[in-house]
């Protein structure tokens, strides 16, 4: 099983499916030239126990990338409709899903949660994103700045040196803990093709000002499901810190610490994290003891 396309309302969304089992969504972070492939050292892993669905989510990667302004509500909604259609987790008799996300797309994944808890199981948080991403502006600053990287050729040289290899490699090294053995020319690469596909530039403009934030503050508080949270130790700029309040908020929610890591965590130390979401998404103790190499909290 490989690649496939789920026919959404707003274009194609791309996804890739591996494995038997009951089914596991992969949602990667947002940032230029994101895709599933940020999950290449976890899929295959993962997969020996679950059917994994790795999307990758409008405007990103493989999947359409239409001229629209891109809002949080937009991937909650992409995720929850994902679930329901293509997984076909609401169906008489099937298993909600469960699912592994990213930076910014974990606050995504807690509201369609929150919204339709009927479609989700046991969710994991990789080094989830707290605090704003936008720039602290009026709405009507935002507005102005969405609509000039948004016109071309106006934003468009702006974009294309954002999405270069000189500021993506320097996105990647700090991202790792060790970059100079994980950010190589390949993957840097892999980042730049994707983020110089045809429309990528609309994602970005809604990211950078502000229209893709959504407070995990707010929503994990009311999510009634079990939680776990993957950090790594170095991780920025979403430092290991920002987990206390989530710790603190979440109804049933579990910190793991994994040491000699960035926020990629799940790139830099995957066979750690790989054995973590595992035994995590199998045990039927929600959260089993904890293992060698991370630290609880």
């Amino acid at each position: 099983m490989g690649s496939r396309y789920y026919p959404w309302q707003f274009g194609e969304v791309h996804y890739v499916k591996r494995g038997l089992g009951d089914p596991l969504l992969l949602v990667h972070n947002v940032y230029p030239g994101a895709s599933h492939e940020e999950f290449e050292h976890n899929l295959d892993a993962l997969a020996r126990c679950r059917t994994v669905y790795a999307i990758d989510l409008l405007g990103f990667g493989a999947s359409d990338a239409p001229r629209m302004k891109y809002t949080a509500s937009t991937y909650v909604r992409l995720i929850s409709d994902f679930v329901a259609d293509e997984i076909g987790a609401a169906g008489a008799g099937s298993r909600p899903a469960d699912v592994v996300s990213a930076g910014l797309s974990c606050a995504y994944v807690s509201e369609a949660a929150v919204w339709r808890p009927d479609l989700f199981g046991r969710l994991a948080f990789v080094c989830p994103r707290s605090e704003p991403t936008g720039l602290d502006m009026p709405r009507w600053v935002a507005a102005i700045q969405h609509l000039f990287l948004t016109t071309p050729p106006l934003g468009n040289g702006y974009y294309e040196t954002l999405a270069g290899d000189h500021e993506l490699t320097t996105y990647l090294r700090n991202c790792f803990h060790n970059p100079d053995k994980h950010v190589t020319p390949a993957k840097v690469q892999r980042l730049v093709e994707h983020a110089r596909r045809k429309g990528t530039i609309y994602p970005y403009a809604s990211l950078v000002t502000g229209y893709l934030d959504r407070s995990l503050l707010a929503t994990l508080p009311k999510v009634d499901k079990p939680v776990l949270l993957v950090w790594g130790r170095q991780a920025r700029p979403t430092p290991v810190e920002h987990s206390v309040r989530l710790v603190a908020l979440g109804r049933h929610t579990r910190l793991e610490v994994v040491e000699d890591a960035g926020s990629w965590v799940h790139d830099e130390q995957s066979a750690k994290v790989n054995k973590l979401l595992v035994d995590y998404l199998t045990a039927e103790n929600v959260f089993p003891a904890r293992r060698d190499g991370a630290v609880s909290a």
